[in-house]
Parts: structure tokens; sequence; C-alpha cells
């Protein structure tokens, strides 16, 4: 008889280890601590929300290492997070102040704390609970309200949550280009599209059931999602300050994602959220950056290092572009090739004549030769067919995830200036070290300018085409001093291959000529 039962109590056994309280080492007289291999929460009893939130990238075994990251939602310094409080007629009812009792359990998907505190005197029971999942980042709280008198208490009475950015997400002082990276901003998640929330909207905002709410950091993000409709009220600082609607009754479900702004990880918790991803772009370029972030990521595979990558990337864009490359240098020739025809008639028309004579025999000089007064926007359009890829290349290596603390050569971290060492002061627009990348990449610029020959151009042509270049290498040099280290790499890669690549052409026409 006793056989028979064996493998039920074998069962029941079992699920007592599975929904029984947390072990000693997690649980103290005022503190809940739940970790999994990407969150590490502390909650506190007094309030029931969490005093530490710590997201961890691949994982916090790693993160406390070398080879990961990590960023703290919310800190020592910082308030607790998630924050309720009931708002309605008279004072604030602040949750925060309440003590409550604790009973973690767990089972093979998530890991759960319950909190149980009574209001109004014990007549109503509050319980809220987390449930942290054990893979990914995502973490459900519920709120409930228990008790004959609970419907009652919250006539006219709403709930409000509020979700803080922590000095962790903060972004570090940043100046010229870097600075308008390096933001942290107020995000809605909605009908497919994710949209930045102004600071000073006095509006309440809607939020539809499913919608997603909450800060972004330039590779970080803490957002939530309500079960019912909300609103977003008004209120000061990097944060959100979600209302309940009137009518959700005694009970609310919130699903947080606290993780980085990292493809695979968005498109795992809920796939609207991928939309976060180069937001600012439009939908034609942000598929086009999509498109490169995924052959970077293969290169990355292959080559087995991002810094590596990069320099595959600029490659790869360099062959890709070709035809529109070939078009463009056509451009260019034809240009080249009018103003080589044209100039010594201009330079006649210059030394004889002033003012709006020479601009009549000027317009006469180009009818009488059959050519456009803005024909050199020729070259132009050659160099505007290729900005959109340049624009979707460099807002992939902006947002990309993988170049986040990842160092290269001297380089500490890729998303980040180089900063090879820091100067005696600080400069306007330049900051406060020394950056040698944009060096190199201006040295392979001016290289390749200094390398340039046209057989069609005469040399006083020849040295003004110079001229203008340098100015526009000048303006490329202070423009990406203090950009990251992962996109000046890849212009300088990129300035290295036309280097190349004109001395190959030049090696060849030689050898036709020989």
């Amino acid at each position: 008889m006793a056989g028979r039962y064996r493998p039920l109590v074998g069962l029941l056994l079992l699920a007592g280890v599975i929904a029984s309280p947390v072990a000693a080492d997690e649980t103290g007289p005022t503190r809940v601590r739940l970790t999994t291999d990407q969150l590490d929460l502390v909650f506190a009893l007094d309030g029931a929300s969490p005093v530490a939130w710590r997201a961890c990238h691949p994982s916090c075994a790693l993160a406390d290492g070398p080879s990961g990251t990590s960023v703290r939602f919310t800190g020592a310094d910082d308030p607790p997070q998630a924050r309720l409080s009931l708002r309605g007629p008279g004072p604030a009812v602040d949750l925060q102040r309440l003590r409550f009792t604790a009973a973690v359990t767990e089972d093979a998907r998530a890991r759960r704390v319950t909190f149980q505190s009574d209001l109004s005197g014990g007549r109503i029971r509050l319980v809220k609970a987390f449930e942290v999942s054990k893979e990914g980042y995502e973490v459900v709280m519920t709120v409930r309200l228990l008790g004959a008198d609970a419907a009652a208490f919250m006539t006219d009475r709403r709930l409000e949550l509020d979700l803080e950015a922590g000095h962790d997400l903060l972004p570090p002082p940043a100046t010229g280009f870097a600075a308008q990276l390096e933001r942290v901003q107020r995000v809605v998640v909605a009908d497919g599209s994710a949209r930045v929330l102004g600071d000073g909207d006095p509006d309440p905002v809607s939020l539809r059931a499913g919608g997603w709410a909450g800060v972004r950091s330039r590779f970080w993000a803490i957002l939530l999602r309500p079960d019912q409709a909300a609103a977003l009220a008004p209120r000061p600082g990097p944060g959100v300050a979600l209302r309940a609607d009137a009518s959700d009754g005694l009970s609310w479900r919130y699903t947080f994602y606290s993780g980085p702004l990292e493809r695979r990880a968005l498109t795992r918790a809920d796939p609207p959220l991928e939309s976060m991803l180069f937001s600012g772009l439009w939908s034609w370029l942000r598929a086009l950056s999509l498109a490169l972030l995924s052959l970077f990521r293969g290169l990355t595979a292959i080559v087995g290092h991002p810094g590596v990558a990069i320099i595959a990337l600029a490659i790869c864009v360099k062959i890709l572009l070709l035809p529109l490359t070939v078009v463009a240098d056509r451009l260019q020739e034809q240009v080249n090739a009018t103003q080589a025809r044209l100039r010594s008639g201009i330079d006649a028309i210059n030394a004889a004549h002033r003012g709006e004579e020479r601009a009549r025999r000027t317009l006469a000089l180009y009818r009488d030769a059959g050519v456009h007064p803005l024909y050199t926007l020729k070259s132009l359009l050659g160099f505007l067919i290729q900005i959109p890829a340049f624009i979707a290349v460099f807002d992939m290596l902006a947002e990309d995830f993988d170049l986040y603390r990842a160092s290269f050569l001297w380089m500490p971290d890729l998303s980040r200036p180089d900063e090879l060492f820091r100067l005696p002061g600080c400069l306007p627009l330049f900051g406060c070290y020394l950056n040698v990348l944009p060096f190199l990449m201006s040295s392979a610029s001016l290289a390749a300018l200094l390398r340039f020959r046209s057989p069609v151009l005469t040399p006083p042509l020849v040295r003004r085409q110079r001229r203008n270049l340098s100015g526009m290498t000048l303006l490329f040099f202070l423009l990406f001093y203090t950009a990251p280290a992962g996109m000046v790499l890849y212009w300088t890669s990129t300035n290295a291959v036309q280097l190349v690549i004109q001395e190959l052409r030049r090696l060849r026409q030689r050898a036709r000529v020989e």
C-alpha cells in the first residue's frame, strides 16, 4: 500500500521545495532579495518596493567579471523604484509608508515575492507581488486590495505609480557631438511605434492597455506596461507617473522591462519594443539601419570582435556602394571637365568686367557652351545619393549595444571617445581628453587629397578642389572629435579604403600608359 503512494509523496515533496519560502540568505529582517541570471532586485519591507534594481548583460555572473555589463536602475542614492500612492480627495495615501510581511516562492519560470499589509485600521488588506522572470528582463507586479471595505475605500481614488531614472542611468558628461547621443528620454511605445515625450508637456498622455511607457538612455531602458488603460501624468525630471483609470476595480497588473536596448532582448519581451531601436529615423532609413545591424552582427560572429567587425563593415559598405560611387565619380568627372573647358573664358570675364556685366557675360558664356549655370550641383548629387547609407551606418553604430564597453586596441569603450589621456585642462567643444582616432581619420582623408590627380583639371582647379575638400576634412574633424570611437573607427577605415582604391586606380592608369 505504501508503495502505491510513493510517486504521489515524491511529487508533494517536490512541490513543497519549489513553493517553499526563500532560503535564509536571501531574506532578512528588513530586506528581501531576488536574483536571476539577468536581474538582481532587493526589496525593502517598508513600502515593499525595490531599493536596488540591477540589470546585467549577458548575465550578472559575467557582469561581475570583465566580460559583461550592468546598470543599476535603482541604487543607494536613489528613491525606491515603482513607488505607489493613492490619489483622490484629500491628501494622497503614500503606500510606501506601510510595513509589509513577505513570502518568496519560485517555479521553473520565475521567482516571486508576495508582500501583505493592512490599510484603514486593518479592514483592508493590500497584497503586492513581484514576479521576476528567470529568463529575460521582465518583472510583473500585481497589486490587489482585499476586504469588504475595499470598494468603498477606492471610491474617487486612483492608483498612481512613479517610475524614475536612477543615477546610474544618467549619461556621463559629454561635449560636442557626443552630447547629442548621451541623453535620458521619456518614451512611449504604442501602436507599433516609439515616440519621445517632451519635458514641457503639461497635459496627461493616454496610454492604452498593452502600451509601454518609461525612460531610456542610449543603451538601457526601464519601461512598464499596464494591463489596463492609464494616463501619464505630468511630472518633473526623467521619469513617468502612471495614473490608473478610475474603472480599474481593485486589482492592477504591470509588466516591467528593465534591460538593454538590444534587439533580441527587446523582441523576446514584446516585439513592439523593437521600435525603440533607431526610432528617430524615417521608416525606410530605419529598415536600412536594421539591415546593416544584421550585417554587422554577422561580421562580428565571423571575425570574433566588434572592433575588427567595424573595419570589415567599412569594406563591405564600400563594396555595396560601389555602383553609387561609380555614378558619383562619373558626375564629378563631368563637372571637372566642364570647369576645365570654361576656365579660360571665366578668367577672362573676371579680369575685364565686374558687377552685373560680369554676371551677364558669364551667363552668356554658359548659354553658348550649352551648360546650365547650376551644373556644379551634379557633383553634389553624386554625394547626396550616398548620404542615406552614411546616416544609417552611423545611427546603427551609435545605438548598437554590442559596442557598449567593448574595448579595442587602446580604446577602452567603442561607444565612447577613445580618450587616450586626460588633457591639463578642458576645451570648449573638444572636452578634457586627447582623442587619437579623429587625427588618424583626418590624416587618411588628407593623404587621399594630396595624392589626388585629375587628367582634366588644370593645376589652379586642382588646388581649389583640394582647398574645398580640406575645409570639409576640418569640418569632419570638429564634428567627430568627441564622437564615439566606433563611429570614428568606421570613418577612418572608410577613408583608408578610399585611399587604397585611389592608389590602385593610379597604378592601373600608369600601367596602361606604359
